[in-house]
């Protein structure tokens, strides 16, 4: 991983000081063409030659000291007059490094018949500090925000680790609460005894292995998660007689579409845990699942007894923990709850197509 991200830094290095070379050769080219009778191919040997050596010796060890400098500056509290002060430096120093190689390598080899003694006067060498400024400003304004935009994916990779994490410590205070629920049902066909007991523990042993195995995947298919339901209210129905009277409607248009596990099943553990639970008359849960376009509506009511409701979620687990978990998961999330004339409705609408 490491090896690539670096190999990826030095081709766009590459690329950047080949299209800058390619533009420096190129203005030097015109400007020989227009001032001297010179063919085009000699021009362009002698541009290329002198721009290759000003670039190797010059201006590529002058932008890495400057990215030296930087970057040591950036691992402590900047003083800004001393970094201007070295970079002021280096840039006089390459400068008349410039004028050097100009007057005894240049000269005498590939400008032996050109006029250029404007080029060690004020003005030229202006003209060549202008020049280092130029490349010096453009390369490192291009790492700057290159750096910048590392940073802004670390920490975008590091808000989702934090994410995850605490997305997944929210789905492990779930599957134990979920397994209490469950054996405390268990626990009360036990004492009475009851035939359906072996029943129950064979479908809880289903319910178990999806929430072990399952819940691990980032997303399961909606009809995985809606078979997970069935098999949970169908596990509920065994300990309650006719009093209790459940309506599982779905549509879905493509079962092949894709949410986060056991999102859905904290509504239905609720109407059973804070509706029938505690209503000793008959009961009603009624749920409905729609998924058209990859928009998720969930609906679920039951009726409730006004005068057990002094029982709130004492552990803190339940809509709490699902509220967070839509807001790490689908942040645009709709949910509502409503309590009127002994009804319990809760219904949230998702876009599917959102997610971590």
């Amino acid at each position: 991983m490491y090896f690539c991200v670096m190999r990826k830094r030095w081709v766009k290095h590459f690329l950047f000081w080949l299209a800058y070379h390619a533009f420096e050769v190129y203005a030097d080219l015109l400007w020989i063409v227009n001032k001297y009778d010179l063919s085009v191919s000699t021009a362009f040997s002698i541009s290329f030659k002198a721009e290759t050596l000003m670039l190797l010796a010059i201006k590529l060890p002058m932008v890495y000291i400057m990215f030296f400098i930087l970057s040591k500056y950036s691992s402590k509290k900047v003083n800004v007059w001393q970094l201007v002060l070295l970079l002021s430096l280096v840039l006089i120093l390459f400068t008349a490094i410039a004028q050097v190689i100009i007057v005894y390598i240049l000269s005498p080899t590939l400008y032996v018949n050109f006029d250029i003694e404007e080029t060690f006067g004020y003005q030229g060498v202006i003209n060549s500090f202008m020049d280092k400024i130029f490349i010096a400003c453009l390369a490192i304004s291009l790492k700057q925000m290159s750096n910048t935009q590392r940073l802004r994916e670390r920490e975008q990779f590091l808000m989702k680790e934090k994410l995850e994490a605490e997305l997944n410590f929210l789905k492990s205070q779930i599957n134990p609460h979920f397994l209490f629920n469950t054996l405390n049902n268990i626990y009360s066909l036990a004492r009475k005894k009851s035939d359906k007991t072996p029943e129950v523990v064979v479908k809880l042993s289903k319910l178990l292995r999806f929430v072990l195995y399952e819940n691990k995947n980032q997303y399961i298919y909606v009809e995985k998660e809606l078979e997970f339901l069935k098999n949970y209210v169908e596990l509920h129905k065994i300990r309650y007689d006719d009093r209790l009277k459940i309506v599982f409607k779905n549509q879905i248009d493509d079962r092949n579409s894709k949410i986060k596990p056991l999102l859905l099943m904290p509504f239905v553990e609720n109407a059973f845990k804070h509706g029938v639970y505690h209503s000793t008359g008959r009961s009603y849960i009624y749920i409905e699942l729609i998924v058209l376009k990859n928009k998720l509506t969930f609906k679920v009511e039951n009726s409730f007894d006004p005068d057990c409701q002094n029982i709130e979620e004492e552990d803190g687990i339940g809509l709490k923990n699902l509220k967070r978990q839509l807001e790490l998961m689908y942040p645009k999330y709709h949910l509502e709850t409503k309590k009127h004339d002994k009804k319990f409705l809760a219904e949230i609408f998702l876009d599917l197509n959102q997610g971590i």
